[in-house]
């Protein structure tokens, strides 16, 4: 049985320039259709009632799940404890837009089971909220921040983005410093990324802007790892920092390689051993789970050199590493050549029967995993 949910709300105020995530504006439907979708999510968990037991995470991602109200994650929550069934003190996390929720919301959240909250605050200068093209200020999420804790919770997460096109180590370290005053549980730091088929991406290629130089966004990794852990996060993985035992079970289980149940238009699933994808558009997801049919657009099957690539992609980038024993108990081996070089580059470390990236490898993380794989 899996023990871990994920749910995908694909709606959002607006499609941010550097998202390429299946997500829907919501000028382009409507709230019957969220309403609807809603009610779909439930009849997926019905279908996939053998899958999946004793739940010991529920995350609502997106999208931007604060656009259901709170009924509706209610409604949703309680699906999975008569489908399913929660386990006592599991955790149960939502995504939030911080333009998107009010007190009277993370009020009927926290009462509906929540009791966990990331809140996607990315910048706290409005210059990098426009350029990302964010439907908040800085003011909405200093705010959200506040009004959670008001609401009752004690495990805040925020996600800040660096290598933003004209961002300097100033304000960077700026939004990290207000970040912090927020005393959050945990903080994701994640250098952004353009993807293809974005307006960002689209108009990097343009000219109208321009990413700051390669040693500057390293520069700001290795500030971000150094401020977290002067005010006492532990680097647990790449982006990704916690006040001691706030880490993110949830996403812990996904670089374990841990199996889990993917509910919603474009969500993914992994189970005895098969990778699967859901349907990308919400009508014909929901006309699938309408007719009782599963809603899978996609399968793969991972074989054991696959599973050996993941292991080493995935468990390389929690900052503890790998154990040695579980790469021999995969019947797979790395190459001694390529260990001792990247070993002889100070980009990988062998320490407690543990291969882990240094600090200099989690900057070059993508690198050294293609060479080690």
């Amino acid at each position: 049985m899996v023990h871990y949910l994920y749910i995908h709300v694909p709606f959002c105020v607006a499609k941010c320039d550097y998202c390429d995530f299946y997500s829907i504006p919501v000028a382009r439907t409507g709230s019957d259709e969220i309403k609807e979708y809603a009610v779909a999510l439930l009849d997926e968990m019905a279908l996939r009632r053998e899958v999946a037991g004793d739940l010991r995470t529920v995350y609502l991602g997106g999208g931007t799940p604060t656009l259901f109200s709170a009924e509706e994650v209610s409604a949703l929550l309680s699906g999975a404890r008569e489908i399913f069934s929660i386990v006592q003190g599991a955790e149960i996390t939502i995504e939030a837009n911080p333009g998107t929720i009010t007190d009277r919301q993370l009020a009927g959240l926290r009462e509906a089971g929540i009791n966990r909250i990331s809140i996607g605050m990315q910048s706290l200068s409005g210059r990098e909220l426009c350029t990302l093209g964010r439907s908040h200020n800085a003011e909405d999420a200093l705010s959200a921040v506040k009004s959670a804790r008001q609401a009752g919770f004690d495990n805040i997460s925020l996600d800040l983005i660096y290598g933003i096109p004209g961002q300097n180590m100033e304000v960077w370290q700026d939004t990290m410093l207000r970040a912090l005053e927020l005393l959050p549980e945990h903080i994701s730091a994640y250098e952004l990324t353009p993807e293809e088929n974005t307006r960002l991406h689209t108009r990097l290629a343009n000219g109208f802007y321009e990413l700051p130089e390669e040693q500057l966004v390293i520069g700001m990794y290795y500030e971000a790892v150094r401020m977290m852990q002067s005010h006492g996060y532990r680097h647990y993985e790449i982006s990704n920092f916690a006040k001691p035992g706030c880490e993110s079970i949830h996403n812990l289980n996904y670089w374990d390689r841990g199996e889990y149940l993917g509910i919603g238009a474009a969500a993914h699933s992994f189970v005895n051993g098969m990778r699967t994808g859901n349907k990308r558009d919400i009508a014909r997801y929901m006309e699938s789970v309408k007719n009782e049919v599963m809603p899978v657009d996609e399968e793969i099957y991972v074989t054991e050199q696959d599973a050996f690539r993941e292991m080493i992609f995935l468990g390389l980038r929690k900052t503890e590493g790998i154990d040695l024993d579980t790469i021999a108990e995969s019947g797979m081996s790395l190459k001694k050549s390529a260990v001792d070089e990247l070993a002889g580059h100070g980009l990988i470390e062998i320490k407690d029967n543990r291969l882990r990236l240094t600090t200099k490898g989690l900057v070059m993380s993508s690198e050294v995993m293609v060479r080690l794989m």
